[in-house]
């Protein structure tokens, strides 16, 4: 039974903080170094200090994060709200064809299922360093800093339109641009009594965010030994903070994640097509043909896009009674169906036979990846359609995790809208 209720957020106070714009950020694990320093350089407030915190003054990484958060709500930087609410989020931004779109989320707390409980369900394999480096920095901040960002159904939008409707006639508590382009406007709303009763008979899939989730799920384990609890409580770290979108919603999209082969992998053109023409048919595209076109051509068939340099590319279309036989039989149906299984465990493994330590690259944008080629930064490229949210839902029943970076939900949700403590 899935559990969801609303909470007194953490929120920041922009009378302090200023712009929300240089307050706001992506999460965490898509955030690299460069765009680390960049980000927390944009502003004190920056939401990177908590999230990706440095050790100073003689404390580690971890105690300078619970240090800062402990200044912010002394300050007043950050406030909780006097009643519990839920927040609303609207999502304006360009998807991969430059079209603009909307999504709407709404933030609440989700009750952490026990152990035999399934009713939330992720689609990716977690490693233990990231969860151990989350539940360091949960351990000291004592909140959830960034939400899971979880998936529901509503087919006739009936909970949607309700739930959003304050959008219409009220402002935002906040509007922002993000770095990422996307323009973020936030609303408080009273918790609907038709919430709860929408969703308790679903099952929810995780998009996003399932390190965090599991360490959730650890941190709650841990306060419950700690406190001899056996079961659940109501206690803070019982739940966690989530922010919620329809599977329905027009502004749900998936981005792919191309791949290329590094620049010593090198394979001569005739070579690599004679090894693949067994189980794919190979058509060489015009020079004037757009790769994302030609791969739209066929929703219904596997097919990549190789891309060879200098305006040199095939579109490469899976013979179907060919897949068993390339991809194996010892997993479920739902993974063989994935595009991602076809590239990596068929062609790089089966007909190329690349070893494991391969370092692919990848990207979200055909054209840089296309780039990487003509520059000679890379040899070949292999560009994708994105997965449909109906492969990670069935992956996701099938307690099959995709390979890595088989889904890039775009946008994500902004880390700094609200914080949820657990004290």
């Amino acid at each position: 039974m899935v559990d969801v209720c609303s909470f007194k957020a953490l929120r920041f106070n922009t009378e302090i903080t200023g712009c929300p714009d240089a307050v706001l950020t992506p999460p965490y694990d898509v955030i690299d170094a460069e765009a680390r320093e960049r980000l927390g350089a944009s502003g004190p407030f920056n939401m990177t200090h908590l999230m990706l915190p440095k050790a100073q003054g003689g404390r580690n990484a971890y105690e300078t994060a619970a240090a800062l958060l402990k200044q912010w709500r002394e300050s007043g930087a950050l406030v909780c709200d006097d009643t519990p609410g839920i927040y609303l989020l609207r999502q304006k931004f360009l998807d991969d064809t430059g079209m603009m779109r909307i999504r709407k989320v709404f933030f609440a707390l989700i009750r952490i299922p026990e152990a035999d409980e399934k009713s939330i369900l992720g689609h990716e394999r977690t490693f233990d360093k990231p969860v151990e480096d989350r539940l360091m920095l949960t351990r000291a901040v004592k909140a959830n800093l960034e939400p899971i960002f979880v998936m529901y159904s509503d087919p006739d939008q009936t909970l949607t339109t309700d739930l959003f409707r304050v959008m219409d006639v009220e402002a935002p508590l906040f509007a922002a641009r993000t770095s990422d382009g996307v323009v973020q406007e936030l609303w408080r709303s009273d918790y609907p009594d038709a919430l709860q009763a929408h969703l308790k008979d679903q099952v929810l899939y995780i998009a996003d965010g399932h390190h965090r989730f599991k360490t959730a799920c650890t941190y709650r384990d841990e306060q419950r030994a700690a406190a001899g609890d056996t079961g659940f409580t109501g206690k803070a770290y019982d739940f966690v903070l989530a922010g919620f979108v329809a599977f329905e919603d027009p502004g749900l999209c998936i981005f792919p994640t191309h791949r290329y082969l590094p620049a010593d992998f090198t394979f001569g053109d005739d070579e690599l097509l004679e090894k693949l023409k067994t189980w794919f048919d190979c058509d060489r595209l015009a020079d004037e043909d757009a790769p994302e076109k030609a791969l739209a051509l066929n929703p219904g068939a596997c097919r990549f896009v190789l891309y060879a340099g200098k305006k040199k590319a095939w579109l490469l279309t899976l013979k179907e009674d060919k897949r068993e036989a390339l991809v194996g039989t010892d997993r479920h149906a739902a993974w063989r169906d994935l595009d991602v299984a076809v590239l990596h465990r068929g062609i790089f493994s089966h007909i190329l036979h690349l070893p494991d330590s391969v370092p692919y690259g990848y990207g979200q944008h055909a054209e840089a990846v296309i780039k990487e080629v003509d520059e000679g930064k890379a040899s070949v490229a292999f560009l994708l359609r994105a997965t449909l949210s109906r492969q990670v839902r069935a992956c996701a029943e099938a307690f099959e995790p995709m390979p890595q970076k088989t889904t890039f939900y775009f946008p994500k949700l902004p880390s700094g809208a609200v914080l949820n403590p657990l004290e």
